[in-house]
This record gives structure tokens, sequence and C-alpha cells, in this order.
């Protein structure tokens, strides 16, 4: 599978090790996820294992448009604004943007773009798990049309900036509009725009641990406390490359109650997502 395929589909990453769950099946729910805003097909996407990208641990990131995986984000650069909320460098043809407030104001950012001569960017919010850290979720350059260019850095970002929680790079010469999509937390019953780890603080199992558990003990444990079960399997990647491809919505009537639950993941609507790691003699779905 090539790069290509990889960024065009959703990418998750443990932020307490970076060889979890894409490589195996022992790792720890997931803090962070690549989630692409033009709509991939309905029943399946790639998650590559996170040896195979540069992407790191902190950010949840939501790109559209051409992505650009390129060299460290942190050498040499000019900085040409800074305030409470970002610090923006400048370095060759692209901005580097380094948030610094875990609640930005969109319209402090919306600002600080125009400083740069960025008139097209858009700020939205969008809601997520109080318990997700990264302000940043998303560099939507859907209509920003050809040569606009978007890359993202989930390392240590404290290197280049103090107090830094994620960063993004964007071309300078942006002419077309592109949106930059932020989280806030959702307001209690406020369902989440993309699933958080439903073991986390807050959550609606916070502490229960079902992953490496049985897909039948775990829909025990999920129905105990009143909540629905919905399932995805995590098919392995049959070119041979670390990582699984994700079969959503998968019927009840196709889980084997003996495998094993590799992470369980909340909207805030009440309903539990068990992925579920598919049994040897498990049946293939078409194009998998």
């Amino acid at each position: 599978m090539n790069n290509d395929q990889i960024f065009r589909s959703q990418a998750r990453v443990l932020d307490k090790d970076l060889v979890g769950r894409a490589s195996s099946t022992g790792a720890d729910a997931l803090l962070a996820e690549i989630v692409l805003l033009k709509q991939a097909p309905a029943r399946r996407r790639f998650v590559p294992s996170p040896r195979r990208i540069l992407f790191g641990v902190v950010a949840t990131v939501v790109l559209a448009g051409a992505l650009v995986v390129g060299p460290s984000l942190f050498r040499a650069s000019e900085q040409v604004y800074a305030s409470q909320a970002v610090t923006i460098d400048r370095d060759g043809d692209e901005y580097a943007f380094y948030i610094t407030d875990g609640d930005p104001d969109p319209a402090e950012l919306e600002k600080a773009f125009r400083k740069v001569g960025l008139d097209n960017i858009t700020v939205k919010l969008i809601p997520v798990s109080p318990q997700q850290r990264s302000p940043v979720v998303g560099v939507d350059l859907g209509k920003a049309g050809p040569g606009a260019r978007a890359s993202v850095t989930m390392s240590d970002c404290a290197e280049r900036v103090e107090g830094c929680l994620t960063a993004f790079r964007i071309t300078a010469d942006l002419k077309g509009p592109a949106q930059l999509r932020l989280g806030h937390p959702a307001k209690p019953g406020e369902k989440y725009a993309y699933p958080a780890d439903a073991s986390w603080p807050g959550e609606a199992l916070a502490g229960v641990k079902l992953q490496g558990r049985s897909a039948g003990e775990a829909a025990r444990v999920v129905r105990e406390h009143d909540l629905k079960v919905a399932y995805g399997l995590d098919w392995p990647l049959r070119s041979g490359e670390q990582g699984f491809q994700v079969e959503e919505n998968v019927p009840a009537s196709r889980i084997d109650p003996s495998w094993a639950v590799v992470s369980a993941k909340t909207y805030n609507d009440g309903v539990i997502i068990l992925h579920v790691t598919p049994g040897p003699d498990a049946t293939w779905p078409p194009g998998f």
C-alpha cells in the first residue's frame, strides 16, 4: 500500500506507546486519530503502523488536500508573529504555526493569519472529548486549489516554542480558502466530532479497560453500564505491511464472542464501538 492510500485514510496512534495498536493487539486505547475530511468509503479505512509514518503522538489532525510529510518542522526559520495563542514562523515557501493555547479564540487566530497575509484561512470549532488536549484537529484544503499544501507535526513542538501543544504548516502563497478546525470541549450530552477512548476519565467507561478481553465479555460489560454496543473489525493488511484496515458498522452476527477486543471508542452518544481483531478462520469481506 502506497503513501497516497495511507494518508487518504484514518490513522490512529497511541499517546503513551508509539509502537502500539496499529501493529499489535497489546497496545492501550488510542489518543490521536487522523480522519479524512473528504468522505472515505463508508465501510473501511486504512490505519498504518506508526512506524510507517512521520507523525508523532500528541495532536489529532484532519487533512484534506495535499499532504506533505517532509523534513523536520524544527529546522531554521524566521519568526514573523507571536501571541499567547500562536507563534508563526516563515520557512521558505511555507508558514509554520505553533499553537500554544489549548482553547484558542478563533477570531484571534484569524487575526494572526491576516497579519502574515493569509486572509483566506478561517477557523471552525468542533466538539471533542474534554480529555483531548490538542487543539488542532484539522486543516481542510478541499477548496484551496492546486498547489496548496499542508503538513502536520505531532512531535514535541515545545522544542521550537515553549508551551507549544501542536503545530502545522501551510503554503505561504495560499490563494484559495482553507479551514483550520479546532477542538473545543463538548457540552454534556453533545456528540463528539470523532471518537474518543471510552476508558478516559469522564467518559462512559472511565477506568474500565476492555482491551484484551473477549468480544463477548466486553459486550456484557458495556451493557452492564446501560450502554449500547457497536462493532468494527480491524483486519491486518494483506500487503504484509504493518497496520490494519478497519471495517466499520459490522453486525453483531459476524462477531465471534471469542475474538479479542483491541479498543473501545465513544462519540458520547450512549454507544460503545468495540474494535475487534478477527480470528484466523474469519471470512474476509470483499475488497479487503
